[in-house]
């Protein structure tokens, strides 16, 4: 990104306590966080400090995209789109089909990435079993999905 020197990098262990620190300002779910908090989340920083986060927690050949959060003073620059697009290309990379997400707040910011609303019960089983869909998140929360590749039939 221009203008702000933020940086879009790869999460490390000690960034944890600070991605925490934004899913409790923004009133976010922690859930399952520490358990997941690995290669799938990717921080944006500036100076030194984080300023915004976004993971994907992978399930078989399908990921979740959790805790996108972006510090309330950095909102508005771009931040949040360059924190999906990394992770997106982070999903594709690993070879995932297809990326699910929950939103109570956000339902009209992801389809700008390609998501689509979708049934619940329509996620795999193993997403469906990870504690943002089975604890975390209500059940009145908007499910949506991207595909990012189409199985292949042989």
């Amino acid at each position: 990104m221009r203008g702000d020197d933020v940086t879009i990098r790869a999460a490390r262990a000690d960034d944890l306590s600070a991605v925490r620190a934004l899913l409790s300002a923004a009133h976010l779910p922690l859930d399952g966080l520490a358990e997941q908090f690995s290669d799938g989340y990717a921080v944006a920083e500036s100076a030194g400090t984080v300023i915004g986060a976004e993971g994907i927690e992978t399930y078989e050949d399908a990921g979740l995209l959790r805790s996108a959060v972006v510090h309330d003073a950095w909102r508005g620059r771009g931040i949040g789109d360059a924190l999906t697009r990394d992770r997106l290309d982070w999903a594709r990379a690993r070879g995932l089909r297809e990326v699910y997400l929950l939103t109570t707040t956000a339902a009209d910011y992801f389809p700008r990435h390609g998501f689509s609303r979708v049934d619940r019960a329509t996620a795999p089983a193993a997403v469906q079993r990870s504690r943002e869909f089975a604890e975390a998140c209500p059940d009145t929360a908007v499910t949506m999905r991207l595909v990012l590749q189409s199985q292949q039939r042989t």
